[in-house]
């Protein structure tokens, strides 16, 4: 039997240093291509309907005002409603460290977009870290190139998003508390409920499924010394990583809905009415069609046609040759199925919350193509060249989808910033604030203005105007056509239209 003290590697090949230098060549050739994104805007004409300006605008403004302001991470300035606009929603972690990047003379544009490059290329690290631990050199190898340029990698590999932070964040539980499951020291315990607690706490809706990962780890280490070795080690990491992780969490949004219910325009973000929004409702989870999207979305972006490397990851975890292997591609299918079936909703409207079990379709796919090649020769050099044959077939299939092709556009030409922003911003004072009609609460109109102000989502304003000045607004803009703009003013105001289309100006009513 295994000696819990010792480190125990799981795949039966050590890395070897070409193995690090190929990993290093493939993460810097990744960085190397995702600069130009760098310096695009935020703004996604193509998609408009799909909230990909909307998320990404969202979380730089909250960098750009920490940068302004000042850092308090329980509060979360989002100017959309009005003058104390705090809208608590994920732990502004990632925004803190966005305003660290602008006060090196960044604007927020590109400290965003470097600090999500940034964490997609930890997480690829991290899962690489793992897989040369599970599974050894050649599906970490793979699972990194397609981690890098498939067309989902390269759309989403420099947004300025907080996914690929949560998902780093969770990578990083899942390597410490492997380690500290299979013998490691109280610092990979220490580190692996840090890492817990923070990807909890920074979004919710992707810890979940990686922490079910952490059952094929216990299954491993289960099978190699048996239960009762490491009983209590497995019940401690899993009451100081994700036990710990889930109770951070709760209290966070225990905290933050108790901030969002102080002003009734942001009460539609807590977490009791954002409940259907997140998990889907029942007659959304009795329909095959959800379903059906949902992968549509992992073909066209990530997998490709028929998903075949996909479906051979899956028939490897029946027929791998290592129990161990088997166990841990069980464990990976498990995290890429959980968080579409957890937070069905959130999948179905976005495609950018693959992003969440990325890194486990990618490691999938790897582990079916190796497989397959494993079976066809027992060879070096033609495994080699099958599995070189295989990931360019996988690569060149998705880019069938014109959806797939978009993605790539995306790397090398930005668009340009909405005009309205531009007409707000040359039309009014700097220090005006906006009341803004029919744009949902998408700020991207408003941070690419640079003003602040309020977002009306209703028919009616509700008590705003009982605690707000209407001088402090004196201008409104309309981002949907043939609105009355009086419906969202206090008696006695009107709205003139500007030379500025869909911009009015608030006057008092003679």
């Amino acid at each position: 039997m295994l000696s819990l003290s010792s480190n125990i590697a799981i795949a039966s090949e050590k890395p070897r240093i070409v193995t690090w230098w190929l990993l290093s060549t493939l993460l810097g050739i990744g960085t190397l291509i995702r600069i130009p994104q760098l310096h695009h805007s935020l703004y996604e004409s193509s998609q408009p309907d799909l909230g990909y300006s909307f998320r990404q605008t969202q979380t730089a403004f909250v960098i750009q005002k920490y940068a302004t302001d000042g850092i308090d991470l329980l509060s979360t300035p989002l100017p959309l409603f009005g003058r104390s606009s705090n809208v608590p929603m994920e732990f502004p972690l990632f925004q803190a460290l966005g305003a660290f990047l602008m006060h090196t003379g960044l604007d927020s544009d590109v400290a965003s977009r470097l600090l999500g490059l940034v964490s997609f290329q930890v997480s690829g690290l991290l899962l690489a870290l793992i897989l040369l631990r599970w599974h050894g050199r050649m599906v970490a190898l793979i699972a990194i190139a397609l981690f890098e340029f498939l067309p989902f990698g390269l759309s989403w590999g420099a947004a300025s998003l907080i996914d690929f932070f949560s998902v780093a964040l969770a990578l990083a539980m899942v390597y410490f508390l492997d380690r500290w499951f299979s013998g490691g020291s109280t610092v990979t315990l220490l580190a692996g409920s840090l890492a817990a607690v923070l990807a909890f706490l920074v979004k919710a809706t992707t810890a979940p499924s990686w922490s079910l990962l952490l059952l094929a780890s216990a299954a491993m280490v289960i099978h190699r010394i048996g239960w009762r070795v490491c009983l209590k080690r497995l019940l401690l990491g899993f009451a100081l990583g994700p036990g710990l992780g889930l109770v951070a969490a709760t209290i966070w949004t225990a905290y933050a809905d108790s901030i969002k219910k102080q002003n009734p325009l942001t009460g539609f973000l807590t977490s009791s009415a954002l409940s259907d929004w997140n998990f889907g409702t029942l007659a959304e989870r009795m329909d095959p069609r959800v379903y059906l999207t949902i992968v549509d979305g992992v073909i066209v972006h990530i997998a490709g046609p028929g998903m075949l490397a996909l479906w051979l990851g899956v028939l490897a975890a029946k027929f791998l040759p290592s129990r161990t292997q088997r166990l841990s591609t069980w464990g990976w299918l498990l995290v890429s199925i959980s968080g579409p079936l957890i937070f069905l909703n959130l999948y179905l409207i976005h495609t950018y919350y693959l992003i969440a079990i990325y890194p486990a379709l990618v490691t999938m796919m790897a582990i079916g193509i190796v497989w397959v090649a494993r079976l066809l020769t027992g060879r070096r050099w033609p495994r080699i060249v099958a599995v070189v044959v295989g990931v360019v077939a996988v690569v060149a299939a998705t880019l069938v989808s014109p959806e797939a092709r978009t993605d790539i556009a995306g790397l090398f030409h930005g668009d340009p910033v909405p005009t309205s922003s531009i007409g707000i911003r040359d039309f009014t004072p700097r220090n005006s604030r906006i009341i803004m009609i029919g744009c949902d609460w998408d700020p991207t109109v408003l941070y690419y203005a640079q003003r602040e102000g309020v977002m009306f989502r209703d028919a009616t304003p509700g008590s705003f105007w009982e605690t707000e000045r209407i001088a402090d607004y004196p201008f409104l803009f309309s981002c949907t056509g043939g609105l009355n703009p009086e419906q969202w003013l206090p008696p006695g105001y009107t709205a003139v239209a500007t030379s500025t289309e869909g911009l009015y100006r608030v006057i008092r009513k003679t």
